[in-house]
């Protein structure tokens, strides 16, 4: 409608002068032309200017981080989403940050990009003469001259056998530009130890202490992402039935673990990890119907479980009378996780173990049912569901920036007392070991006093002292095992340590092996005094001071926890 011209030459040959005469319709026939023309050029815009628009946002916008989603499924919207908008979907998008998406040819880009346009994200394609380095040329990674730098996070959601070849690609080019280690990081989506172990391979140098690049890889697995979140919502030290006094427990922390898939495996180990405690060795009872299939493999990966957990394995089915035997003749268990491949199984036999507690008037453990991609559950009683992939796909869970920045503190704080290196050059295994150090200070001052946080705990002097502070240092002992024996490490004993030394004359190359998962300090509190004067003496005979004692490392996290926890919360 008058999009050309005016046309009012239209009107006058109809003699309709109270048009062409009428001031008052001259002007709405104006507003009307003028009206015209934006809708016009507005449409031609969402047509083909859209994708303009975006390149310039992507090559000359102002953002201080970017973010780079490689997936296009709905996992991804979310967590693009929650990036945008820190966490608060209803809140608008944060201006600092964009989130670019990384498509396949395959996918349905204009579909995707109008899930994306209300918090602002940008999609693009993948094809052959796209790849992710020309899209990374793209988005200005390491060409910022004209710019102030940026920080770049890029997510690789795809889970496939190419991630970890991505992933060196991507640290390959930040090199070649000299991207600083700190402007970039790279998380990779991995679905098993397999994948997780090919990433390392390609970004770690063999037998040297510096990883191959200076980037942070953020090797992450949804499954274990959601046991996390279910230990950190209903930790093992809350467990009603354990009562601490003088940081110890009353009695074996035990867990009951039916079915064992994927779940079940990921749920124990992160279980033993964090359900250490000085008053008896942890115990676990498996139930799973096809357990002798299942729990030789499982061991063989982690053979060595057995130093910080008795395991029990049950080829039961859960709908049948020994399961409920079990139940029966089973005392004091303090939390239960149902992992079978049924949510509806799950619920049900969730209820069975509540209903038994309850007709024996016993202490409820703590009752975890995994539902398959579930929804976020208001109700967080006990029992309570975990599995909702929303509460996992945000900015706080997969980015970790707190957790990060407290696991870095506490790097920190050790590189300043006793030597080391910076957190970008640390392996994964060692950063996630300072990652389960930090997780577990929680239950550290819940044992001095439930009622004790962070802050508090922040401006004392020393939490505990006398017969406490070394339960304390036998706890981080017995913790420092557990985490060992669940990412698949083995005792060496001192004279396989002393034949070491004779090849490396290096003690603590003797003393320990990354790559072949060994150490030598995986044994009991008591057994550390003859591991540490076995070192002394390699430290010796390499000129070395010996001054070294294994259980002093475990007192001082104990002794510096208040400095450490000042340091975390330095900006």
């Amino acid at each position: 409608m008058f999009v050309l011209n005016e046309d009012f030459g239209v009107f006058a040959d109809t003699q309709a002068l109270w048009i062409t005469e009428n001031i008052y319709m001259r002007i709405l026939l104006w507003i009307c032309h003028i009206s015209a023309l934006i809708i016009f050029q507005t449409a031609m815009i969402s047509l083909f200017g859209q994708r303009l628009v975006d390149r310039f946002r992507l090559q000359l916008g102002f953002h201080r981080e970017v973010y780079i989603i490689k997936g296009g499924d709905k996992n991804a919207v979310i967590l693009g989403e929650n990036i945008a908008t820190q966490d608060n979907p209803k809140s608008s998008a944060d201006p600092k940050r964009l989130i670019v998406f990384l498509l396949e040819e395959e996918d349905d880009a204009e579909k995707f990009r109008k899930k994306i346009n209300h918090f602002g994200g940008i999609a693009r394609v993948l094809d052959r003469n796209h790849d992710i380095k020309y899209q990374l040329n793209m988005a200005r990674l390491g060409n910022n001259w004209l710019l102030p730098a940026k920080k770049y996070k890029i997510i690789l959601m795809s889970q496939n056998a190419s991630v970890a070849d991505e992933a060196h690609h991507i640290a390959n080019l930040a090199s070649d530009k000299n991207v600083p280690s700190e402007n970039l990081d790279i998380f990779a989506f991995v679905s098993s130890e397999w994948e997780r172990e090919k990433i390392e391979n390609l970004t770690q140098k063999k037998n040297e202490e510096k990883p191959k690049y200076q980037y942070t890889f953020h090797i992450v697995n949804e499954v274990d992402l959601l046991i996390r979140r279910m230990i950190e919502n209903h930790p093992p030290f809350a467990c009603p039935g354990l009562n601490f006094s003088n940081g110890k427990a009353a009695r074996s922390f035990c867990v009951l673990i039916i079915g064992f898939g994927t779940v079940g495996q990921s749920a124990l180990l992160r279980l033993i990890m964090n359900g250490q405690f000085v008053g008896g060795k942890m115990c676990a009872i498996v139930v799973d119907k096809n357990i002798n299939d299942l729990k030789d493999c499982f061991l063989h990966r982690y053979p060595s479980l057995q130093i910080s957990c008795d395991i029990d394995f049950r080829d039961y089915d859960v709908q049948c009378d020994k399961f409920f035997g079990l139940l029966n003749a089973t005392e004091n268990i303090d939390y239960v996780v149902t992992a079978l491949n049924s949510d509806e199984l799950n619920k049900r036999t969730a209820q069975d173990v509540q209903l038994h507690y309850e007709r024996n008037g016993k202490i409820l453990p703590f009752i975890a049912i995994s539902e398959k991609n579930g929804f976020q559950h208001e109700n967080e009683e006990n029992p309570f569901v975990f599995g909702c992939r929303e509460e996992i796909y945000k900015h706080s869970v997969i980015i970790r920036e707190e957790n990060d920045r407290m696991a870095k503190a506490m790097n920190k704080f050790y590189k300043e007392k006793y030597g080391g290196v910076d957190w970008h050059e640390l392996s994964w295994f060692k950063q996630e070991s300072n990652r389960a150090s930090t997780d577990f200070i929680s239950a550290m001052l819940y044992l001095v006093d439930p009622k004790l946080n962070a802050e508090e705990a922040a401006k004392m002097q020393a939490i505990a002292e006398g017969d406490l502070e070394e339960t304390l240092s036998e706890t981080e002992h017995i913790r420092w095992n557990a985490f060992h024996v669940a990412m698949g490490y083995r005792l060496m004993n001192i004279d396989e340590m002393r034949q070491r030394f004779e090849k490396t004359k290096n003690p603590k190359k003797a003393s320990q092996d990354e790559q072949a998962k060994l150490h030598v300090c995986l044994v009991s509190w008591y057994e550390l005094d003859a591991v540490s004067e076995a070192y002394k003496k390699l430290q010796s005979l390499a000129n070395e001071e010996p001054t070294h004692d294994y259980k002093n490392n475990d007192r001082d996290i104990i002794k510096y926890i208040p400095e450490i926890l000042q340091k975390m919360e330095e900006k």
